[in-house]
Order: C-alpha cells, then sequence, then structure tokens
C-alpha cells in the first residue's frame, strides 16, 4: 500500500508524471523494437509498444508547450552566473540555459506544423530543436565534468586536506570539552 501511495504522490507533480510518462515510452520502445526485430511472431506486439511509446513521446512534447514560463524564470534567476567561482562552468551555464531557451520555442513550431495549425516546414524545427537539445546535453556533460575535477583537485590538494584534519580535531575537541 505504501508503495501505490508513494506512486499516487510522484503522479501528482508535473516532474514525478514526466519520468513516469518516459521511462513507460523508453520501456515500450526498447520492447517494441526488440519483439519487432528478434521475434517475427510476436512483431504485432512490438508494433503496437513501438505505437504507445509514439504517443507517450508527443504527450511530452504536448505538455512541454508549457514550460517555457519556468525555464525563463529559472535563465533569469541564474542570470550570467555570478555566483559560479569558475568562470568555465559559468559560460557552459549561461550557454546551457541559452540552448535551452531556443530549444523550447523551436519545438513549439515544429509541433504546431506538424498540428497543422502553421504551415512550415517542420523537419527543419525539428532539426534545430534536436541541435538546441543536443548542445545543452554536451554543455551540461562538459560543466559536469568541468566540476568533477575541480573537485577532484581540490581534494587531494595537500592544504584542504590538513585544513580538513584540522577543522575535524577541531570540532572532535569541542564535542569532547562540552561532554560532561
Amino acid at each position: 500500500m505504501a508503495s501505490l501511495s508513494g506512486l499516487a504522490s510522484a503522479l501528482e507533480s508535473y516532474t514525478g508524471r514526466d519520468r513516469l510518462i518516459r521511462t513507460l515510452g523508453y520501456c515500450c520502445q526498447l520492447v517494441g523494437g526488440i519483439l519487432v526485430e528478434q521475434c517475427p511472431a510476436r512483431s504485432d506486439v512490438g508494433t503496437r509498444l513501438l505505437v504507445v511509446s509514439s504517443q507517450l513521446s508527443h504527450c511530452r512534447t504536448v505538455l512541454r508547450l508549457f514550460d517555457d514560463l519556468a525555464m525563463f524564470i529559472y535563465t533569469k534567476h541564474y542570470g550570467l552566473g555570478a555566483e559560479e567561482e569558475d568562470v568555465l562552468v559559468r559560460w557552459m551555464s549561461v550557454l546551457g540555459n541559452m540552448a535551452d531557451q531556443l530549444y523550447y520555442p523551436c519545438e513549439h513550431v515544429a509541433w504546431a506544423a506538424d498540428a497543422g495549425i502553421i504551415h512550415v516546414d517542420s523537419s527543419r524545427w525539428w532539426t534545430l530543436s534536436t541541435a538546441l537539445w543536443g548542445l545543452s546535453l554536451l554543455l551540461g556533460v562538459l560543466r559536469s565534468l568541468r566540476v568533477l575535477l575541480r573537485l577532484r583537485r581540490t581534494l587531494r590538494s595537500p592544504t584542504v586536506a590538513f585544513t580538513s584534519m584540522y577543522q575535524a580535531a577541531q570540532a572532535s575537541s569541542q564535542a569532547d570539552a562540552a561532554t560532561p
């Protein structure tokens, strides 16, 4: 019963619902693709799973129509990353935010073209939105690697190790002095 309550609680939030839709969609795509390619006797089931995966992907695209404001607020709050200590991390974050800000309108135009709301070539807009998404992912990975390398370098520094040991000894002696 607790797991059912946890699932219901997760589905009440946008993030939880998106995670479930994404996971289910990718699972259907994986199993459906395997069934179509590897099991000719079950290719009908595989094809149906691929249709479900496509519909779930479309659902996520429609739900992202409402993400613009939240992304704008986040980008505005981050600004030029003045709080970041590392200039490289700051600029990778700013460029990633710019790619994200451009991604959403491009995807919206592509979706609207596919839906017949506007008359433009959707494939160009899908290509552009995919390129921006890929750029955002690449910048995010590079940013994370930079942060990890800086942390690793900081932890290997002898002054940091000595300072950490000194602070730990100080805290321990203060704790010992406080106990009766």
